[in-house]
């Protein structure tokens, strides 16, 4: 749910977005008295600093985030289709709920987030720094995540399907996974699963075994 309008406009931005359009619906939204999720579909908020930021159940499809800081902000629920967060700041910012198509998080920095339950498609989190992230039971679905950072992440039963993860930092990740993963191995894309992707895991730094449902 979305938080009461009070607490909301406790909040107000650190560094305003540069684009008018875009200040503007974040002004009318922290004076509207009725409680809901920011609608910011298709704006630019490049450059904003949004720490803090109370953004539950906001839609940002199509927007552009790149380079905004929205460090330990309130994502929950978020609706991020399309949008370009690379190089964003996400650090320790709630994800848990978010879910995107196609989004950009190239290079975005999601230190010690929580994107339990998240679900992306097709998202870009190449060269992107999820290290200390909580992974949960988050899913991903035909996402790239090469040149990612996830060194001490956790995961519990998170869905890594068809995902890409070449020269991913996996260094102390630890938790449950489902795949099957995309890896490349002597020069071929392979999809792997079961005792391989364990294997796989644990070559490079991991503790992850692949989840098993009950029967």
């Amino acid at each position: 749910m979305a938080r009461s309008s009070s607490t909301r406009k406790a909040w107000v931005p650190r560094t305003w977005p540069a684009d008018r359009a875009a200040a503007e619906a974040v002004r009318a939204w922290l004076a509207d008295p009725e409680p809901g999720g920011f609608v910011g579909n298709g704006l630019d908020f490049s450059g904003a600093d949004f720490t803090g930021g109370d953004f539950v159940e906001c839609w940002f499809g199509e927007a552009v985030l790149r380079k905004t800081t929205l460090r330990g902000a309130e994502l929950t629920h978020a609706h991020v289709d399309g949008a370009d967060l690379a190089e964003a700041d996400l650090t320790e910012a709630n994800l848990a709920g978010a879910s995107g198509s196609k989004t950009n998080l190239h290079g975005a920095v999601l230190h010690a987030a929580n994107l339990r339950s998240a679900e992306f498609f097709d998202a870009d989190f190449s060269g992107a720094d999820l290290s200390g992230a909580v992974l949960g039971d988050a899913s991903l679905h035909r996402c790239t995540l090469t040149g990612a950072n996830l060194a001490g992440a956790s995961a519990d039963k998170l869905l890594l399907r068809e995902c890409k993860l070449e020269e991913t930092d996996l260094t102390g990740f630890t938790g449950t996974v489902l795949g099957p993963i995309s890896v490349v191995l002597r020069g071929q894309r392979t999809l792997l699963d079961g005792e391989d992707l364990e294997q796989w895991f644990t070559a490079r730094g991991a503790r992850v075994s692949r989840f098993r449902p009950e029967p």
